[in-house]
């Protein structure tokens, strides 16, 4: 029976690719035309006109909506209070004669430096005439006062603490080839933590961050970045020394464009290690490859989509070895002359070795910048993703995260910014952390404001205040801080 039903079916489909009825006749000619008509659409260099009335309806909405903000300023004249506000900042530098003696300080200093080494350093090192090397050192120094240095959940007034942070480094451009088509750059910098009353946490770390840009052809170009982390998170509790750990991501990258088409390659090396014997059983070596295909569908907005395969293993662990697959789909581009947008949506799918729990969740993010006005500035980011784990026998936990941040130039010495944040982490086994036996669910929040002020190109303060909070059902992660800091950068 099993014979005779393939032969019926054989015998069917054969019908129906070679049988001279018209109905089939005209059914491939028509599948055949579509076909050819969606290649040649796909293949003909241009751009699509409903996705062009679509892109700049909604860049001339988003445009409005931002504009019924500038309306509201105007209204409770916020304008005239900023101005007033930088006035009053202005009157009190002069009336107590701050200005003036920092701008006599600092004329000093520059005096002496020029006349003595920066000038001839900056002519012969930093900008060597003969070379197109740049080299750009910087120095970085900040003072940060922490209500609770140590996020306690029931943090008493002694874990008050000021951390000094010193932080040395040096940029490097280097451009190449024939038309600078080449680049190379490289920047590195350490971190030196000072604790002013618990001493016994102080710790040095270090970054570095290496790319190189190949525009081989016109049409073909090949990207490597590395970024390199030497550092220590802080602490649960006071009786916990900080946690060491490294981390270092190599990401190459090819693209090949094709008239409206673009065929993007990549494969990143992520590895994270611990300095402890107690964290090291979540230390793992992260492979991921990612293909991606871009479309212009407007001249300024493309549409795209990617794949991406990526597997963690656990040399401590095999029980928490794993990998994804996740797909998205989405555009990224300009909206309008204000108004840049990524947006992507997919589904992402992970399994482990040792692990009964489905991790199948629709992901997305979305990023959006806008140029408010000439002076002000506004960034928006949400998404939703998987991330892996080091909490116990969780391998991993969905995440829900916003972000905004704004900032606005008062005049050409004074900015202020302003922003804030939202996650939300679920973890999807119950886990023991003292008596408690539950599946972890963490709100965390931020909110910060800040001020730059630049006395002089090479002299900028910063004076920022951030608020910190986490409410979980596990009150072991339960924390609140303040964070005052004042900070100096000098970039020569």
């Amino acid at each position: 029976m099993r014979k005779l039903g393939i032969y019926i079916s054989l015998v069917f489909i054969t019908g129906f690719f070679l049988a001279p009825s018209a109905a089939f006749g005209d059914m491939i000619t028509t599948a055949q035309t579509r076909t050819r008509e969606f290649i040649h659409t796909a293949a003909e260099p241009g751009t699509f006109a409903t996705a062009e009335k679509i892109s700049n309806t909604v860049g001339e909405g988003i445009d409005w909506a931002f504009d019924q903000l500038i309306l509201l300023a105007d209204s409770v004249q916020l304008g005239e209070l900023s101005k007033g506000i930088v006035h009053g900042v202005g009157t009190g530098f002069s009336d107590f004669k701050v200005e003036d003696y920092t701008n006599r300080g600092l004329d000093v200093i520059e005096d002496l430096s020029k006349r003595f080494w920066l000038q001839d350093f900056r002519r012969d090192v930093l900008q060597n005439q003969n070379s197109q090397v740049k080299i750009k050192p910087y120095f970085k120094i900040r003072m940060d006062y922490n209500s609770n240095v140590f996020y306690e959940p029931e943090a008493p007034k002694t874990r008050d603490e000021v951390v000094w942070v010193f932080t040395p480094g040096v940029s490097v451009q280097v451009p190449f080839g024939e038309d600078n088509r080449y680049r190379i750059g490289a920047v590195y910098e350490a971190r030196i933590n000072e604790f002013t009353k618990y001493d016994e946490h102080d710790d040095i770390g270090q970054s570095f961050g290496a790319v190189a840009n190949f525009k081989l052809t016109d049409d073909f170009t090949a990207n490597v970045t590395e970024k390199f982390v030497q550092d220590s998170a802080r602490s649960g509790t006071r009786s916990s020394k900080r946690v060491e750990y490294m981390d270092q991501v190599v990401t190459p990258s090819v693209a090949y464009h094709w008239r409206n088409w673009s065929l993007e390659w990549e494969y990143q090396n992520a590895i994270r290690d611990f300095e402890s014997a107690i964290y090291r059983t979540f230390a793992y070596a992260n492979n991921a490859f990612t293909t991606r295909v871009l479309r212009d569908l407007t001249p300024q907005v493309r549409g795209l989509v990617e794949y991406t395969f990526s597997h963690y293993d656990y040399a401590a662990d095999e029980t928490r070895v794993g990998y994804y697959n996740q797909f998205k789909t989405g555009v990224k581009g300009a909206l309008s002359e204000r108004t840049d947008v990524i947006a992507r949506l997919g589904y992402q799918g992970r399994e482990y070795r040792a692990h009964d729990t489905q991790f199948d969740i629709p992901v997305f993010d979305f990023l959006l910048k806008h140029q408010l006005t000439e002076k002000a500035k506004l960034d928006f980011y949400f998404q939703r993703s998987l991330q892996e784990s080091q909490f116990t026998n969780n391998r991993a936990y969905d995440e829900k995260l916003g972000q905004f941040s704004g900032s606005y130039l008062f005049n050409e010495k004074l900015r202020g910014r302003v922003g804030g944040s939202l996650a939300q982490h679920k973890f999807q086994n119950e886990a023991a952390t003292g008596a408690l036996l539950i599946k972890r669910r963490d709100l965390i929040g931020s909110m910060f404001l800040g001020l730059d002020y630049a006395f002089r190109p090479w002299l900028v303060t910063n004076l920022d205040y951030r608020y910190e909070r986490s409410n979980s059902n596990n009150s072991n992660f339960d924390y609140t801080n303040n964070v005052l800091s004042l900070g100096m950068s000098m970039p020569l």
